[in-house]
C-alpha cells in the first residue's frame, strides 16, 4: 500500500536524537558553563541591561565582548528550545522523557538504568527508540523546523 504521508525512520532519528544530545548539546551546555542538572532546574541566567549603547569604533576589546554575548544567548536560545522539547515530551511521555534524560543527557548507560528500575535492557531500548522519536517532533515542532532530527523514510 502506498502511502501519501511520510514515514518516519525510527532507528535513524533515535540515533540522530542520541548523537545530539550526547555530543552536540553537551558541547553547548560546556560552552555556557552549565552542568545537564540546568536543563532540568532551568534557573535562567540573569539578562544583561547595562550594555553601551554608543557605537563602538575600532574597539577590538568591545567588538570581541559583543560577539561573545551575541554567541551565549544563541546557546541559550537552544538550551530554552531543548527544554521546552522536553516539557512537552514529558506531558506526552513522562517516562520516556526521564529515560532520555537520565541516559542522553546525564549518561546513563541504559543497561544500568534497566537495571536500576528492574526492568530489562532491550525493554529500556525500546522505550529509549520511542521517546527519542517523540523528542524529535517536540523540538522541531518548538524550533519551528530549524532543528529538526527526524529522518524519514525514502521509497
Amino acid at each position: 500500500m502506498l502511502s501519501l504521508l511520510p514515514q518516519l525512520n525510527e532507528k535513524k532519528t533515535a540515533s540522530k536524537v542520541r548523537f545530539y544530545l550526547r555530543h552536540d548539546f553537551d558541547k553547548v551546555l560546556l560552552a555556557l558553563g552549565k552542568s545537564p542538572d540546568y536543563v532540568k532546574s532551568y534557573v535562567k541566567s540573569p539578562v544583561i541591561t547595562g550594555m553601551p549603547k554608543g557605537t563602538g569604533i575600532g574597539n577590538p576589546l568591545e567588538n570581541k565582548l559583543i560577539k561573545q554575548i551575541d554567541r551565549t544567548s544563541e546557546l541559550e536560545v537552544v538550551i530554552d528550545l531543548v527544554h521546552l522539547a522536553l516539557k512537552r515530551l514529558e506531558q506526552l511521555n513522562p517516562e520516556g522523557a526521564e529515560l532520555l534524560y537520565r541516559c542522553y543527557i546525564h549518561q546513563v548507560s541504559p543497561e544500568l538504568v534497566a537495571d536500576t528500575i528492574y526492568r530489562s535492557p532491550s525493554y529500556v531500548h525500546n522505550k529509549l527508540q520511542l521517546a527519542c522519536c517523540q523528542f524529535a517532533s517536540c523540538l522541531a515542532d518548538v524550533s519551528h523546523n530549524q532543528i529538526d532530527l527526524r529522518v524519514w523514510k525514502v521509497y
